[in-house]
Parts: structure tokens; sequence; C-alpha cells
């Protein structure tokens, strides 16, 4: 099995590493010092150009570089027959995004968006224990962290994620919306307010809140942020028979804990916790999968089709903040 990863930034460097670690791994940046000194430092090859890298003949590619140029890549890619997984979010709009799914198909090739976080211990306690808390009512999912703690030693103003046109934190955080779609079903309508509301100086949004009404009736809620200290992600769920919480503080370490409380008057009762979660652990499960899917195996990866019915909805609470209305996403039933 060959595997490509096709930047080598931060995210891309994780890639390869684990990667190497299953597969024959090579690497391409446009920045060809970048890809040797990740191939150096990682003990794989490296390309000086994307089309003798796909003249390797990878069974995957990764695709880890900055949005925008995602399907460019993917497209060349599967063209030259190779199976690929993007990063989030699979574009930065969704222009191009079905004629690339569409000539996947055509061509027997799959594509996955890179879900890292259905692998963290949070979202799988809990999805893992939805059924002890009945009907599932609605949820409340979050992620604050400041921009300028994101890349230590970079100027957050230069990173990739604050260009106007990449969707500020609403696309930069494209995991909430990701698992609370995989969890409670496709989301019908949004309704979002989101500002630049901190001193970061930056030209796209820094705070979201989104509103979402899934097709299934449930309702649930994201609030993400670009300005809190300290690090926090976590999930709520609220259902007939009890409540789930999912709490995570802090980066290095990160301390995680998952709690039941039962709808009657009972204790509550810790699910799993942890005082410093294994950051590499959901990358090293996700590249498993993806190693597994190019064998033909079963994944709990998103398909191309389902990343792009996130990128809608991301996108509509992008379109709904600037507007003012809930946007109604395409093909969702009337109320």
């Amino acid at each position: 099995m060959k595997i490509l990863v096709v930047g080598c930034g931060s995210i891309g460097r994780r890639h390869t590493a684990n990667a190497a670690a299953l597969a024959e791994t090579a690497v391409f940046d446009v920045d060809a010092e970048r890809a040797r000194d990740c191939a150096s430092a990682l003990g794989v090859r490296s390309f000086p150009d994307l089309e003798a890298a796909l003249n390797w003949t990878p069974d995957g590619v990764v695709v880890a570089t900055p949005q925008s140029s995602h399907l460019q890549i993917a497209r060349m890619a599967i063209e030259s027959g190779a199976d690929v997984m993007i990063e989030k979010p699979l574009s930065h709009n969704l222009d191009g995004v079905e004629m690339l799914l569409d000539n996947a198909d055509n061509l027997d090739r799959k594509v996955f968006a890179v879900t890292n976080l259905r692998f963290h211990p949070g979202v799988e306690a809990i999805r893992n224990n939805l059924p002890e808390i009945g009907k599932p009512l609605f949820a409340k999912a979050h992620f604050g962290s400041n921009l300028k703690d994101m890349r230590p030693g970079i100027d957050h103003r230069r990173l990739d994620c604050v260009r106007p046109d990449h969707g500020g934190v609403v696309l930069d955080n494209i995991h909430e919306f990701d698992y609370l779609m995989w969890l409670f079903g496709d989301v019908a309508e949004v309704f979002a307010v989101a500002g630049r509301l901190g001193t970061l100086n930056i030209e796209t949004t820094d705070y979201s809140c989104s509103a979402l009404r899934h097709e299934s009736g449930l309702r649930s809620e994201i609030h993400l942020n670009w300005l809190q200290r300290p690090k926090r992600r976590g999930c709520e769920v609220v259902g007939s028979g009890g409540t789930l919480i999912w709490n995570s503080n802090g980066k290095n370490p990160e301390r995680c804990e998952v709690r039941l409380y039962p709808a009657q008057d009972q204790d509550s009762r810790v699910l799993w916790e942890s005082h410093a979660v294994d950051h590499n652990r959901p990358f090293v499960v996700l590249m498993e999968h993806f190693l597994a899917a190019l064998s033909g195996g079963d994944t709990l990866l998103s398909s191309g089709r389902t990343g792009a019915r996130v990128l809608e909805a991301a996108l509509a609470a992008c379109r709904s903040a600037e507007t003012g209305r809930a946007a109604v996403l395409s093909g969702a039933p009337s109320r």
C-alpha cells in the first residue's frame, strides 16, 4: 500500500508520520524545502512536483493543503487512479464539489473527508452511550480556543484559516457540524449569528453561534470562538431518559470527562475520563480506517458526499449570519 500526502504543514506532517507507520509513504509540497525537511525528518520519500508524485502510483492520496486548493489536487489524484482523503473542509465553497464527486463515481474512485473528531474519546463515548438516554431531544456542541495559541511561534494573522474567503471560525471548526450530523442526521435549516468580536486583527469571524434543525426534527446548537482561554470542547445531549455531557479542557494536557446523568434522581456516573488525552490517537485510527477503506473494508470516515452535506450546512450557517435570516439547505423537507 502506498500513501501520498500532499501538503507538509503541521497537519500534513502528522498524517505523514501516521501513514509511514502503516504503509510506504511519500510527500509533496509546493514549498520544496519544506517537503524535503518533512521527508528527511520522517524517513519518507519526497517528490519535486505533483505530477511526479502521482506517477509514483499511490493507492491513496491525503490532501492537506489550504482549502481553496483541495478540489484541484483531489481531481488530479482520482484521475491518476488513487482514492482520496481530503482535510476538512472539502473546500471553501461548494463550487466544483459535485463535479469532483461525480467524476470520482465515474472513475470508481473513493473520496473521503477527514473526520478525526469522530475518533476522539469524547465523541466515541457520546455515540456509544446514546441508547442510555432514551430518545435524544436536543444537543449543544461547543469549541473555544485562543487563535494566538493555534500555531506557537507563527503569527496568527498569517494562518490560512483567517483568509476572508475561508469561512472563519465556522469552516475551521466544521468538525462540530460533522459529528452532530453523524449522530443525529442531516440538517434541514440553520440560523446563525457571527461576528468579529475580539482584537485579533483578522478579516473574518472569530465567534459564531448556530441553531440547527435536523431533518429528524431534533434541534442542536454549535458555539464556536477563537477568543477564549483555556481551550475547551464538548457536547451535551439531552434525552427523554437522561443526559450525556462531554467536557474537554486544556490542550497540553487535555483533560476529558464524559458523564451520564440519568433522568431519575440517581447519581451520575463517569463513562470515560483522562487527565492527558492522546491527541494523536484519533489521527492514527483515522489513517487505519483510510487504509482499510482502500482495501474495500468498512470505515467510519465521512464519505465525500457526506462531507459535501456537512460543508453545505456550515456554509448555510455563514450565509445565515450574513443575511440575518434562516438558511434552508437544498433538498431539505418542509417543517
